[in-house]
């Protein structure tokens, strides 16, 4: 073989390898519905697969499926981690509970501060109540020894007045009982 021809084969086989079209790889994609209705494709359903929603990479974070199964993205939509269904179900369980158990003590704590709050307040009320009740006892005794004095004065006996007391008063004495004047001077 000459070098013309050596040279001819060559530059044939450069340029099918160059000209030639790549047969690209195929990657079959599995669609998939996520909890809330949307659609997506994924191109393995194992760590490493990729997750797409119309082309375009699945934002990262925690995604369920509609079976339940939850699975973990990382940045461009590679699966990171997947949860199957019943692991989440416990996981869930336990966080409701975790959930119930801080609720439960909130609000056992809020209900015990209620409640000082409240004793604070009756036993201040029960200081005012016998401040008012020491009071009204006393204004009770008062108006019994006014009603005791009204009495003992309606039941004295009537009588005279002393003619030797000077009085600018002039009280005289008829039928229908004492009558009195008062001068103003």
């Amino acid at each position: 073989m000459k070098a013309t021809e050596i040279i001819e084969k060559l530059r044939l086989t450069f340029n099918e390898l160059v000209n030639t079209p790549k047969q690209e790889e195929v990657v079959k994609m599995i669609e998939a519905t996520l909890k809330d209705g949307t659609k997506v494709e994924v191109t393995e359903l194992a760590v490493g697969g990729i997750v797409t929603i119309e082309g375009v990479p699945a934002p990262a974070g925690e995604h369920t499926l509609s079976d339940g199964t939850m699975i973990v993205l990382g940045d461009n939509g590679v699966i990171m981690e997947i949860k199957p269904a019943q692991e989440i179900e416990v996981e869930i369980e336990s966080k409701k509970e975790e959930d119930m158990t801080a609720k439960f003590s909130a609000f056992e704590t809020s209900t015990n501060e209620k409640f000082a709050s409240y004793e604070s307040k009756f036993a201040s009320y029960e200081q005012k109540f016998a401040d008012y009740e020491t009071r009204l006892n006393k204004a009770t005794q008062v108006i019994e020894g006014l009603l005791n004095l009204t009495q003992t004065l309606a039941e004295a006996p009537t009588g005279v007045a002393d003619a030797a007391i000077k009085s600018e008063s002039k009280f005289s004495n008829n039928k229908e009982g004492f009558k009195y004047d008062i001068l103003f001077s």
